[in-house]
């Protein structure tokens, strides 16, 4: 199931006939967070009986997204999320788009102060500065085996913050946070009365023997029940679904209608036409098929770092606890990040820059290995070789 190789190039891809076009046909791409398989054939069949009226009108939200949506956190993640807490947004950057440029300076007056921990991901934080906000940047410590949040630093960040941006697992390193780690951060929450944003859209990749990922709501039901927390959920990245943009966020309270009314002035009305019906598909109907994937993508994990020590043993190759990403410090090797616009040259294989997550992580890059394993391993050889080339050199 998960050893086909399916090309993509023609397709309007981003990852292939944008990014990885101009490296040639024999180009591999670890890039983009989308995957290289197929997704589940119940999500499948969804979309194909959608299409046989051959009417594509205007959509709606109705409460079988909603229960779908809750039944799925209660079944796959241990938390009694209520129904009538869900909100549908095609994509969680597009909510924080609300919260940033509308829902918190209406309610402030001024743009908000936002945290987040660095590295992080890029498009959202272009969203947070292109709205005016104070950005307050706090770097993980990656000096170890696992990224660390420097907690001195984070609660002098979280001092007068309006809004923390929250990811688990993170993006790009993998981390899935601890409980004692959650706790800290909901009790600065709630001390400081910061809105907390959760971005869990890789919660469904959790490794064996790892960090359990619980929600932040299931950790801190106070600060759930405050109203004063937001959880995010899509299948997009579960189920290699991210082009048809669903999105459950949760909130308890007068907020989610605020953002509601964001929405609509944002323009988002309708879903797209195939948007609920696969989700309704992905979360009733794909636990067997999330089950089997999560084996594989863990069997890949173990490849790709293996391989990446081996490869480049003066590297920093985070072994992440979830997502399918791994985030490897490679300055002992890359000069400067036109070398690794060489190695992505040479090799011909993409990746995503670390500066991508932040101007400070020039030197870094992250790989995704939601591919069948032999083109990974293939992709490894030539992005490792050519890396190590340049630094011969």
């Amino acid at each position: 199931m998960f050893d086909e190789t399916i090309t993509r190039w023609g397709t309007h891809s981003a990852k292939w006939d944008l990014l990885a076009a101009h490296l040639g046909e024999d180009a591999l791409s670890l890039s983009v967070a989308d995957m290289e398989f197929a997704t589940c054939p119940e999500v499948s069949r969804a979309i194909v009986d959608a299409c046989t009226e051959g009417i594509f009108g205007y959509t709606e939200v109705f409460d079988d997204f909603r229960e779908a949506a809750a039944h799925w956190q209660e079944r796959r993640h241990g938390w009694a999320l209520e129904q009538g807490a869900v909100h549908f947004f095609p994509r969680i950057v597009q909510c924080v788009s609300a919260l940033c440029s509308i829902v918190l300076p209406g309610s402030l007056g001024r743009p908000p102060r936002v945290v987040t921990l660095d590295p992080a991901y890029g498009p959202i934080i272009e969203v947070v500065e292109r709205a005016g906000c104070e950005l307050r940047r706090v770097p993980l410590d990656l000096s170890g085996e696992m990224p660390q949040i420097p907690e001195d630093l984070f609660a002098r960040a979280m001092e007068g913050a309006d809004l923390l941006l929250w990811c688990s697992p993170h993006n790009p390193t993998g981390r899935v946070w601890s409980e004692r780690e959650m706790d800290m951060v909901a009790s600065l929450a709630r001390q400081g009365d910061v809105l907390v944003l959760s971005d869990d859209i890789h919660a469904d990749f959790q490794r064996p023997g790892r960090n359990r990922y619980r929600p932040l709501a299931a950790v801190a039901p106070r600060l759930w029940e405050s109203g004063c927390l937001i959880q995010c959920a899509s299948p997009g990245k579960t189920f290699n679904s991210a082009g048809l943009e669903a999105s459950a966020i949760a909130v308890r309270g007068e907020l989610g209608e605020r953002l509601e009314e964001a929405k609509r002035l944002m323009g988002l009305h309708n879903p797209n036409f195939f948007a609920i019906p696969a989700t309704i598909a992905a979360w009733n109907l794909g636990e067997a098929w999330v089950d089997e994937l999560r084996d594989r993508i863990d069997a890949n994990l173990h490849v790709a770092v293996d391989y990446l020590r081996r490869a480049l043993p003066r590297a920093r190759v985070v072994d992440p606890d979830g997502t399918y990403l791994v985030w490897v410090d490679a300055r002992a090797y890359l000069a400067s990040s036109a070398s690794l616009d060489e190695a992505v040259a040479a090799s011909r294989v993409a990746v995503s820059p670390g500066e991508d997550f932040g101007a400070d992580y020039e030197g870094f890059f992250r790989i995704n290995v939601a591919l069948p394993e032999r083109d990974l391993v293939r992709a490894l050889g030539r992005l490792c070789e050519a890396i190590a080339a340049l630094a011969s050199n």
